[in-house]
C-alpha cells in the first residue's frame, strides 16, 4: 500500500512539473524582458484561432458521447449558478460595495477551464480526460460566462445587461465544436494523416497557454483586497469542488473519468476572461487581477489536493 502511494505521489510530481515549468518560463521571460504582453497576445491569438480549434476537432472526433457527458454539462451549469448565489450572499456578509460585490461574484463563479484546465487534464488524466474537458470548457464554462456574466456585470455597473450572441457564434473554438459534432454525428471519415496534424497542433495549446499566462501574471494588485481574494479562492477552488464530490458520493455516482475530468475543471482558479470582463465593465480591477494571479499559484497545491481527494 505504501509503495502504491509513493508511486502515485511520484507521478503527481512528474505531472505537475511540466505545468509549473511552462508557466514559470513565461513569468521569468517577462521579468528578463524577453517577452512582453504583446508577445502573449500573439500567442493567445494563435491558440484561439488555430491550435484550440484543432484540439477541439481532434478530441470530439475520438470522444465517446453518452448520457454521462450530458449530465456533466448540466452539473457544470448548476455548479456555476450555485456559486453565483453563494458568493453573492457571502459578498453581502463581507459588506462589499456594489462594484466589488459583482467582481467578487464573477471571480468566485467562473474558472480557468481551458488555459489552466487543459494542462492539468493532460497531467493527471491524459488525452481521455482532455476530451471531456474540451466539451466541459465550451458548453459548461464558455456558454455560462457568456450568458450569465452580463447580468452580474450589469448589477455592478447599474446598467442593462447586454448578451453578445455574435461573440458566441463567432468564437473559433465554439465554431470548431459545432463542426466537430456534425462530423461525428454524420459519420464523416477523417484520414489519419489529417488527424495526426490536428493532434500536433492541439498539443501546442498547453505549453503556449501556460507560457502566455506566465507572461501576463502580476502580483501588484493583491495586498489591498487580500482577505477578499482569499475568500474568493476558498469558494472557487476548495469549497465548491469538495461539496460537489461529497454530493456525488451521497448520490452514489460512479467516479469515472468523465466525472473526474469535470471535477478537475470545476476546481480551477478564477477565469482570466472573467477578470477582463470585470475590468472592461469598470468594476473592481484589484479583486479581478489579484484573484487570478494568486489563484494560479495556489492551484499548484489545491489541484493535487482535489485529485487526491477524488482518488
Amino acid at each position: 500500500m505504501y509503495v502504491q502511494v509513493f508511486r502515485y505521489n511520484n507521478r503527481m510530481i512528474e505531472n505537475l512539473f511540466s505545468v509549473v515549468l511552462f508557466f514559470s518560463l513565461g513569468y521569468i521571460s517577462r521579468k528578463f524582458g524577453l517577452f512582453d504582453e504583446k508577445s502573449a497576445k500573439t500567442l493567445i491569438d494563435f491558440i484561439l484561432y488555430i491550435s484550440f480549434p484543432a484540439l477541439v476537432i481532434y478530441n470530439v472526433y475520438h470522444l465517446e458521447l453518452g448520457s454521462d457527458v450530458l449530465f456533466l454539462v448540466i452539473t457544470g451549469w448548476l455548479v456555476i449558478i450555485f456559486s453565483i448565489i453563494l458568493s453573492f450572499f457571502v459578498g453581502r456578509l463581507l459588506k462589499l460595495d456594489r462594484k466589488s460585490l459583482a467582481s467578487f461574484v464573477m471571480m468566485s463563479s467562473f474558472g480557468n477551464t481551458s488555459f489552466l484546465g487543459f494542462p492539468y487534464q493532460m497531467a493527471f488524466f491524459g488525452e481521455e480526460g482532455l476530451r471531456y474537458a474540451v466539451i466541459f470548457d465550451q458548453l459548461a464554462s464558455f456558454l455560462p460566462v457568456t450568458f450569465l456574466s452580463p447580468f452580474i456585470l450589469a448589477y455592478g455597473s447599474g446598467e442593462h445587461p447586454k448578451i453578445d450572441i455574435k461573440r458566441v457564434i463567432t468564437f473559433p473554438p465554439f465554431i470548431a465544436l459545432i463542426g466537430a459534432f456534425f462530423i461525428k454525428f454524420l459519420g464523416v471519415y477523417i484520414p489519419d494523416f489529417v488527424l495526426g496534424s490536428l493532434n500536433s497542433l492541439g498539443f501546442t495549446v498547453i505549453p503556449l497557454a501556460l507560457f502566455s499566462v506566465g507572461i501576463n501574471l502580476k502580483f501588484s494588485s493583491v495586498s489591498r483586497y487580500k482577505h477578499v481574494i482569499g475568500v474568493i479562492l476558498f469558494i472557487k477552488m476548495i469549497f465548491v469542488p469538495v461539496a460537489l464530490i461529497f454530493i456525488l458520493n451521497l448520490l452514489g455516482v460512479q467516479m469515472d473519468i468523465v466525472w473526474k475530468s469535470g471535477i478537475l475543471e470545476i476546481s480551477m482558479p478564477p477565469m482570466v476572461l472573467a477578470s477582463i470582463l470585470v475590468i472592461g465593465a469598470g468594476l473592481n480591477r484589484e479583486i479581478a487581477v489579484g484573484s487570478v494571479a494568486i489563484g494560479i499559484i495556489l492551484s499548484f497545491f489545491t489541484v493535487p489536493l482535489i485529485i487526491s481527494f477524488i482518488n
